[in-house]
């Protein structure tokens, strides 16, 4: 039987429940308090409300419900959903060919978790069905009871669209439709935005970055955003909410690139966070909040060697000091800023007062492999490393290559080198520290003179501030120490700090049912890069959206994102933000580290 919407808001309880009394199987207690919760906008929003139910119940319930499911391959199946769903992935006894295999697989999968194994099958084949149930068998009790949830969830989903049929193809044509496709066209001509023909490579402060930066806010203003730049080079687009002048829910990523990169770093946050807000615009909606877009001028720190410029100006804890850094050309930021036709007086004026900002909400490529390798479009972000940046300075004695024997020499090169081992052995003893030295320069750079000089720099990530600062300790007495040896001086200039910072369990929430709603697997993950919501989680809560990337290849023209991808990922931010609920913009707020 098939309904519409409004038929299904229209209906007594009875009928309700009779109608979607099995969509969660063998359990009408879902559909009872959904039928409360009417009427319903649309699918999604009858889907959502019927996994809220599910999650809010206690723990026995939850599990009563696993057990309610019949296995796959079963000979016996009552429910006429589960039948019909199970014949169409080729389980029915008299086509299975491989039948003992699952039989035997299903017997240690449930003496193992004490519930059938559960996978939303539609659009399967049996080797992928027998792949998934070895793969899991192996999981951790709680990290699979919560898989089996979302892929009830998922199920489902399917039901419910098979059910309203009519609704399933209105939403067809939503106000998300193709966006995947648009994002990766916009992408493509910012990338041909660049410095060096061939590369993406966008800096702080250029014509390309202003090139770039009057692209976005053309976009902006198309999607109904009123566009402006900053005193700091961010581009800022504001939707206002049902009134003007409402606290506004932060969206965004940053503009600019590392040299030679890839077209999705960050940029991928700033079109998605448009493409949400324009579809408010489309459909004529205007939220209970305002929101706010922004694209960071400088988050990768390429330029003057301190990174998020952008994002700690917007939260109000820009250094002043960091005007006086100069550039390869010898420019300060200062100059810079002026030359860009900027203020550098009126950065102070960017910062966001608390009462105004609701949250902050990012999208951003993982930069990782971990979605890929749980084939998993979108992730929910836990934490963002701690990080330490530094340059350090190795100055020694030229002199001839030919003519200075080996034990006389103070060569700032050798130095430089024995010391990258050192920051190599540090980091390589704990796997949660990471150390890199990504640059490195040697003077005069002559074949036949001894080096007197090596510069190169240190980059060291973790989950754990305690293990980082510590690590960075160590470092500086290797350094030293190998100084010393090899007569030598080192100097060490710390140019970036940021401790580790949590998610908002509460955001975290949020977009774990958004994504559930889509009947994607929610999965939980740390970031071990760093990003713009490092410096915004001192000015409010913050919440990110991976999106999967190709190898996890970032930072590389290699990097590469799907449009179906994109558009999961949109889908997820565009639920988020029209199912946000606003909290307490001045009550206080803890650095919630939530466990991957």
């Amino acid at each position: 039987m098939t309904v519409t919407l409004g038929a299904l808001n229209g209906m007594d309880r009875a009928a309700f429940v009779e109608l979607l009394g099995a969509v969660f199987e063998h359990s009408p207690w879902i559909a009872e308090a959904a039928w409360q919760r009417r009427p319903f906008a649309d699918v999604e929003a009858l889907h959502q409300a019927m996994v809220d139910i599910v999650i809010a119940a206690p723990r026995d319930r939850q599990l009563a419900l696993l057990k309610a499911h019949p296995e796959l391959g079963a000979s016996k199946i009552v429910a006429e959903f589960s039948r019909r769903e199970q014949a169409s992935a080729g389980l029915d006894s008299a086509r299975l060919a491989d039948a003992a295999k699952l039989r035997n697989l299903n017997r240690t999968y449930r003496e193992r978790f004490g519930f059938p194994f559960i996978l939303a099958v539609k659009g399967k084949r049996r080797e992928d069905i027998v792949a998934a149930m070895e793969e899991r068998v192996i999981h951790a009790a709680d990290d699979e009871f919560a898989v089996a949830l979302d892929e009830v969830a998922k199920i489902a989903r399917f039901r419910l669209d098979d059910i309203l049929a009519e609704d399933r193809v209105a939403a067809a044509s939503d106000a998300m439709e193709g966006v995947g496709a648009e994002l990766m066209r916009r992408a493509d001509e910012l990338g041909a935005v660049t410095e060096v023909p061939g590369t993406v490579t966008r800096t702080f402060l250029t014509p390309q970055h202003r090139e770039a930066a009057r692209m976005v806010m053309d976009w902006m203003r198309l999607a109904g955003m009123d566009a402006t730049m900053d005193a700091i080079g961010n581009v800022v687009g504001r939707y206002e909410g049902a009134k003007p002048g409402l606290p506004a829910l932060l969206l965004g990523s940053h503009l600019d690139t590392v040299r030679d990169a890839g077209k999705y770093d960050g940029i991928l946050g700033v079109l998605t966070a448009i493409a949400c807000v324009g579809a408010l615009h489309k459909r004529g909606e205007r939220l209970p909040f305002a929101v706010e877009v922004i694209g960071f001028g400088d988050e990768e720190g390429v330029r003057f060697q301190s990174t998020l410029l952008g994002s700690r100006a917007v939260a109000g804890t820009f250094d002043k000091a960091a005007l006086d850094r100069k550039d390869a050309d010898g420019i300060t930021l200062r100059e810079a800023l002026t030359v860009f036709g900027l203020d550098p007086a009126g950065i102070r004026m960017i910062a966001r007062r608390r009462a105004d900002v609701l949250g902050y909400l990012e999208l951003h490529i993982e930069q990782g492999p971990v979605l890929e390798a749980d084939n998993l479009p979108v992730g929910i972000v836990t934490s963002i490393a701690g990080g330490t940046r530094a340059n350090i300075e190795i100055a020694g004695m030229s002199g001839h290559a030919g003519t200075v024997p080996m034990k006389l020499r103070h060569d700032a090169l050798a130095a430089a080198a024995e010391i990258m081992l050192a920051i190599e052995a540090r980091a390589r003893d704990n796997p949660a520290l990471v150390a890199t030295v990504g640059r490195i320069a040697a003077s005069p750079g002559a074949t036949n003179v001894i080096p007197g000089k090596a510069t190169f720099s240190l980059d060291l990530r973790s989950p754990d501030d305690a293990t980082r600062l510590g690590a960075y300790t160590d470092i500086v007495a290797s350094a030293q120490s190998i100084g010393r040896k090899r007569g030598v001086t080192v100097a060490i200039d710390r140019t970036f700090e940021s401790p580790a910072v949590g998610c908002s369990g509460w955001l975290m929430v949020e977009i774990e049912r958004a994504v559930a709603a889509l009947g994607v697997t929610r999965r939980r993950l740390a970031s071990g890069a760093g990003h713009d919501a490092m410096a915004i989680a001192s000015l409010c809560d913050v919440g990110m959206i991976f999106v999967r990337c190709k190898g996890g290849i970032s930072h590389n023209p290699a990097e590469s994102i799907t449009a179906s991808d994109a558009e999961m990922g949109a889908r997820v931010l565009y639920n988020v933000l029209r199912k946000f609920q606003p909290r307490d913009a001045t009550a206080p707020r803890r650095n919630e580290r939530a466990e991957k």
